[in-house]
């Protein structure tokens, strides 16, 4: 379990780095919000995901941030090469026959259906469209999954059913967007409700420590950028996004807490926890960094001199995490270029 782990963990994280150097060889000038120097993202997704195929769950809605959405669509969810590159170049999604002109490149979205080894049935992802509004598809998303779990439950003349035990809500979030924007209190204030509650969301949030151009001291007044989900008394497991496995251990433990504690709270159609017991939410804040600026037109050492002068001189995730297996007998030289290699 642990090997095919590693070996799946450096296999995304290999090919998410060799799509974003791509992407800004061939195409500089392209906004793309890259996931450079938060690669690990990716694997947290996919944990969260396969974790979730373990207690039953079928359906995954997914409000991915603007940061990092090409890489979690073309390395993970399976978005066809051919549409995205199409995308990236100008395209729209439609065919040239179709009145339509597509939506943003950042707002994209697709459903998905993977699979996992050991895991029997695959597991739908459905791809949130995101508005420009950065946390406008967290209500979206836990609204989505409600309403998808109580149509499976029906579908299936279920009598006895808990809110969420076949959907889960994921929601993906910026630092400085999760900390300042107010629908994100409002969400989180209303996830405990009976009549809204979707069994649990869990939250990552990409934390590469500075908003656009500012430093988080200048962006709140908290410590963390996750303080916010303290007032609805929803958990927050900080982890070192250097470190994959502590990612997955990360998801295992976010997932089983949201299973565990919605069941304790819950009856037939009923409410998850309310009240003092606090929400069946979650929040996984990831530490990272941020490779380029804000988006890969921007210059960040003119704002950020001492942190870019640390970021440029420090490996990258993949690279890091490649050397660690390689010096642990895990993993081969000769199969790490491979892996590279079949991805350019």
């Amino acid at each position: 379990d642990i090997a095919w782990r590693k070996d799946r963990f450096h296999e995304l994280l290999a090919k998410t780095e060799v799509f974003e150097h791509f992407l800004q060889k061939k195409l500089p000038n392209v906004k793309r919000y890259g996931l450079e120097g938060s690669e690990s993202i990716v694997v947290l997704l996919d944990q969260l995901i396969f974790e979730a195929t373990q207690h039953g769950i079928v359906d995954i809605v997914a409000g991915l941030s603007h940061r990092g959405r090409m890489s979690i669509l073309a390395n993970l969810l399976e978005y066809p090469q051919d549409e995205m590159l199409r995308k990236l170049r100008g395209g729209s999604e439609f065919s040239d026959e179709s009145p339509h002109s597509g939506d943003m490149l950042v707002d994209l979205a697709k459903p998905a259906t993977l699979r996992y080894p050991g895991v029997e049935s695959p597991v739908n992802v459905d791809v949130l469209w995101n508005a420009c509004h950065l946390e406008s598809g967290m209500p979206v998303g836990m609204g989505k999954s409600r309403t998808k779990d109580i149509n499976i439950a029906r579908a299936q003349n279920r009598r006895s059913h808990t809110i969420g035990d076949h959907v889960l809500s994921v929601s993906l979030h910026g630092d400085s967007s999760f900390a300042g924007q107010g629908i994100v209190a409002e969400s989180l204030g209303m996830s405990g409700l009976a009549h809204f509650t979707n069994g649990g969301t869990v939250h990552v949030v990409i934390n590469n420590q500075v908003g656009y151009t500012t430093p988080a001291s200048h962006t709140r007044t908290t410590r963390y950028a996750s303080d916010i989900a303290k007032f609805a008394d929803i958990p927050i497991i900080h982890v070192n996004g250097d470190y994959p496995e502590e990612l997955a251990r990360a998801a295992r433990t976010a997932v089983a807490y949201r299973q565990k504690f919605r069941k304790a709270s819950t009856k037939s159609f009923g409410k998850c926890a309310v009240g003092n017991d606090g929400a069946c939410d979650v929040v996984i804040d990831v530490w990272t960094f941020r490779k380029r600026g804000h988006n890969e037109l921007d210059e960040p050492a003119f704002t950020q001199p001492a942190m870019y002068k640390r970021i440029n001189s420090r490996k990258s995730i993949p690279v890091t995490y490649e050397d660690r297996l390689i010096a642990s007998g895990e993993l081969t030289k000769e199969r790490a270029a491979a892996v590279r290699k079949q991805w350019l």
